[in-house]
């Protein structure tokens, strides 16, 4: 998710996701200065939330609603340009990778402040990255650290008692030692569960509750958090980076659901919120290129649990459901053509995209002869079936759909929701087993959607299908430690065929943002992984600022 030294990775990544982005083009210089002169500085935005985030621990930063409180309140050594996605550097002034891409040297900047007022400095990072990994944290996202020196006898086999890879060489040198090469780790730094914290805080409050009190080198700092009502975040005024913000504060005001906020955004209380389904002509209508309709690099699926009949052992039942849906229709007239019916797993704008990964076209036919193979000619035989998913945000019309199209195959299931929180929980616990959820892109790279979803020792965490291959495994591993590009997105590639042959789950529908915005702002913008960098954001002179 950044850049090495400056290197030519970061180039080629600009280059290939500029297909995704180009609809973000930069302003001209005039525009630019125009836009300046607008600016009024302060004032308080009131973002839009849909559910409470599960967490702002950067150890347990998982969720999008979490992400999106999070990137405001904590920065790492790396980030993404919020246009290209290229890899730029946050709090590392430079680094150097060795020959074998096993070394990674950061080198970071003077001066940057904790939100209490501490200089950051290498130790912290060392102290930060050791507390994600250590078992007693319990993080659900310690995997990303995963290829770091020491990982393992640390986190999963506890025969250590630290991360052997990661150590302060002096005040602003950080030194990380992989386990085997692996060129695209820089890209992991981008990740907010890589961001410093300071000790002395977790130790006033206890670990377990550092999520209640953040304090990161962000460009806002944490005021509150109401539980199911609001958080409150301020501007920090030693902000080290470049885009200073020019909002006061940010209040994210959380809801059950879309059309609530989105009601509240029509009437002035909220200056940004999503655009509810069934809304989207309408909005673009009524509000122009305040509209956001944008891909993302993202993607929105249906899992089964592979350890619960009747999706074990059944590979037959999952392909039919497969080809029992119709993609085309559900993304052009029920999402009124603001999705992008999927054709696998990694979505177009990451380097490595296949346009025609899987087969699974709809073919009710084709679908009815694999539920005669997998025992249950017609539907018959088959167990009482409940599609979950989490409520508030329009899933309920998407499964409606599904529902039908399953019907006309003659499978029959429930639909039930759930709140966000208590939905993930059910999940993990296995009391959910036909499932829906969706993957936003933490870095943009094929191992991100591949990795993290169905890698073996991640069942239960991000791998919500428990899905366990041995052989997609050994796939994902080659490519992580293979150097040449090409060769290692030809692995991740067969890694991806093999995961959608095997179908653990049924790829729906690629990302578009849609997003609306007030008139009194500017500077706001989506990013290709679906955030809003606030620090941008700002309010017109003309405009009221509450």
């Amino acid at each position: 998710m950044k850049k090495s030294r400056f290197i030519v990775v970061a180039i080629l990544m600009t280059a290939l996701l500029v297909g995704l982005v180009m609809t973000l083009g930069g302003c001209g210089k005039e525009e630019e200065k125009k836009e300046a002169e607008e600016i009024q500085e302060g004032g308080t935005f009131y973002y839009c939330l849909v559910s409470d985030p599960v967490s702002l621990d950067p150890a347990q930063l998982q969720e999008s609603q979490g992400i999106e409180v999070g990137k405001q309140i904590f920065d790492g050594l790396m980030d993404n340009d919020p246009k290209t996605m290229e890899l730029v550097p946050a709090m590392a002034e430079s680094y150097e990778v060795n020959e074998d891409a096993t070394v990674f040297t950061f080198h970071l900047k003077k001066g940057v402040k904790f939100h209490n007022g501490r200089e950051c400095t290498a130790q912290d990072f060392v102290y930060s990255w050791n507390r994600v990994c250590d078992p007693a944290t319990a993080s659900e996202v310690a995997y990303h650290m995963s290829a770091i020196k020491g990982f393992k006898a640390f986190n999963e086999d506890k025969t250590a008692t630290s991360l052997e890879g990661v150590k302060a060489l002096d005040d602003y040198t950080l030194e990380v030692t992989l386990d085997y090469p692996y060129a695209d780790f820089v890209y992991h730094t981008a990740h907010p569960v890589f961001s410093p914290i300071p000790k002395e805080v977790v130790e006033q409050y206890g670990s377990e509750n550092f999520s209640e009190h953040p304090v990161g080198t962000g460009p806002f700092k944490f005021v509150s958090w109401t539980h199911e009502q609001q958080i409150v975040v301020e501007k920090f005024a030693d902000y080290y980076g470049k885009n200073k913000p020019h909002l006061d504060q940010v209040v994210f005001k959380v809801y059950q659901d879309e059309e609530t906020a989105y009601q509240d955004f029509k009437a002035g209380a909220l200056h940004d919120a999503q655009i509810p389904q069934g809304q989207f002509e309408a909005a673009a209508a009524e509000y122009g290129d305040r509209a956001i309709f944008k891909p993302m690099l993202g993607i929105y699926y249906y899992g089964f649990n592979m350890n619960t009949s009747p999706w074990k052992d059944n590979k037959a039942l999952r392909q039919a459901f497969n080809y029992a849906v119709d993609r085309e229709t559900l993304c052009n007239v029920v999402m009124e053509g603001q999705r992008v019916p999927a054709t696998g797993i990694v979505p177009p704008g990451i380097p490595g995209y296949q346009a025609k990964a899987m087969d699974y076209a709809y073919d009710p036919e084709k679908a009815k002869e694999l539920l005669k193979e997998a025992g249950y000619p017609e539907g018959q035989g088959l167990p009482e079936l409940t599609l979950g998913y989490n409520t508030g945000v329009g899933h309920d019309v998407i499964a409606q759909f599904i529902q039908s199209n399953l019907k006309d195959v003659g499978v029959s299931f429930k639909i039930e929701g759930y709140e966000w929180g208590t939905y993930l929980d059910l999940i993990q616990g296995e009391q959910i087993t036909f499932f829906r959820l969706g993957w936003l892109a933490d870095y943009p790279i094929m191992d991100n959607f591949l990795y993290p979803l169905f890698y073996s020792e991640n069942a239960g965490v991000d791998n919500m299908t428990q899905y366990k291959n041995p052989e997609v495994d050994e796939l994902l591993l080659k490519a992580r430690s293979t150097p040449d590009e090409e060769e290692r997105l030809e692995l991740y590639r067969k890694a991806e065929k093999l995961i959608l042959e095997d179908a653990p789950i049924i790829p729906l529908m690629f990302y578009k943002t849609s997003r609306v915005y007030s008139d009194k702002v500017g500077g706001y913008m989506r990013t290709p992984d679906d955030l809003t960098p606030l620090e941008l954001v700002y309010f017109k002179k003309t405009a009221s600022t509450e």
